[in-house]
């Protein structure tokens, strides 16, 4: 084991003795809805806005998120912003939710260009191989039913992150000792942007469906869902985070695809703006991982879909919820969490789901090595970090350095 894995373990071993405020009461977690920012303007057409230029085509065969730095341009001691090219060959991995919750195995293996198993099949009846029911993959691109996850921050993102070395352990060290001797935070700029996508093989996605009672062949999903390539294998986009820095703890929004199994489950759905039903409430239990149906879109967001010259797939996109707060009004925690991100693919319940809260306990150690013991006490409500740890900004990044 190196000298990095025994601190994230001896850290994780604390849990139980770090305090996090604000968390639910008896009462529980309410769904996270959105509001009005102090600028005015609405977290929901804001989120709208943010996706409309991401997804934006950038070229023929990439839209403007894909032409972004991905965390492996980053977090390397030669950090790269990548040409067309290099943005094109795509590595997908495993999502480091799920991996930090097993940080031997975070630090023992590269995960680059691969497709891993998810945390909780069960709770979304994800394929698994060789089970029935759900049955055995029809025809998979992958070793095994799997995901794969990209994280990609924009130019301001990457220039912050870079120019301030904080995508080194040794420079997240000096940064936590300017942090500790003056006024200096790690605060990325406003015009900050940044993105998690989550994809699924197309072979499994259908297989996943199936599982649902939902019946669609290989070539409707590839024709319904938004596809990239990656070592070879077909992918389908199947849930898409956007956080952005127009308030301090930034702006949170979870969109995904309308035919994810138990899409608006536990929590509902919540879309102010761009959705014409704005509000779904979740199915009973007894009916968990059925289907919500399309999100129509409102004539607003119908237009910026026209202007930016949308391929019509993304339609069958939908907002679940934003998030610009801790706790709600009552003082109950607020959730947000995606049916598969963090149901399925890291096994963290949607109750015990906040983007905020989870993010917001992102910090390092004095000798810049990720903190991560409240990240897996799955954190609600209002976060308080340890006064030996240095905040990095809400930026989950820093777990890269445990590869």
């Amino acid at each position: 084991m190196n000298n990095m894995s025994s601190k994230i373990l001896r850290s994780l071993c604390l849990g139980l003795f770090i305090h996090v405020a604000g968390t639910a009461s008896a009462a529980g977690p309410v769904p996270a809805t959105g509001g009005v920012l102090p600028s005015g303007e609405n977290s929901d057409q804001l989120s709208w806005q943010h996706f409309i230029a991401v997804i934006t085509p950038a070229s023929k065969s990439q839209v403007v998120f894909e032409t972004w730095a991905s965390d492996p341009d980053i977090y390397t001691p030669t950090p790269h912003w990548p040409t067309p090219d290099q943005a094109k060959n795509k590595k997908l991995r495993p999502g480091l939710l799920q991996l930090s919750k097993a940080p031997h195995a975070l630090a023992a293996t590269k995960i680059d260009g691969k497709c891993g198993p998810v945390s909780q099949p069960k709770d979304g009846n994800f394929p698994v191989a060789g089970s029935t029911p759900p049955p055995q993959p029809l025809k998979l691109a992958a070793p095994q039913p799997c995901y794969a996850e990209e994280v990609r921050r924009n130019r301001p993102s990457y220039d912050y992150l870079v120019g301030n070395g904080l995508n080194t352990q040794a420079g997240l060290a000096k940064a936590y000792q300017k942090a500790k001797s003056s006024t200096w935070r790690v605060s990325l700029p406003t015009d900050s942007v940044e993105v998690k996508a989550d994809w699924v093989p197309i072979e499994t996605i259908v297989d996943w469906l199936a599982a649902n009672h939902v019946k669609k062949t290989v070539a409707q999903v590839k024709a319904q869902y938004y596809t990239t390539v990656s070592d070879g294998t077909v992918y389908g986009l199947v849930s898409f985070h956007i956080s952005s820095k127009e308030i301090p703890n930034w702006v949170w929004s979870s969109f995904e695809h309308q035919d994810n199994p138990g899409r608006c489950d536990t929590m509902g759905c919540y879309d102010s703006f761009g959705a014409v039903k704005p509000k779904i409430l979740p199915a009973p239990t007894a009916s968990a991982n059925g289907q919500y149906g399309s999100c129509t879109k409102t004539p607003a967001v119908a237009k910026l879909f026209k202007a930016a010259q949308l391929d019509g797939v993304w339609q069958n996109y939908c907002l679940k919820a934003s998030q610009i707060d801790y706790v709600a009004k009552n003082g109950e925690a607020l959730m947000l969490g995606d049916s598969f991100t963090e149901r399925i693919a890291a096994g963290v319940p949607i109750l015990q789901s906040s983007c905020m809260a989870c993010h917001a306990s992102a910090a390092v150690n004095k000798d810049g090595s990720p903190f991560t013991t409240l990240l897996n006490t799955n954190p609600m409500g209002n976060v308080t970090l340890p006064t030996e740890t240095v905040s990095v900004d809400f930026i989950w990044g820093v777990i890269n350095l445990l590869q």
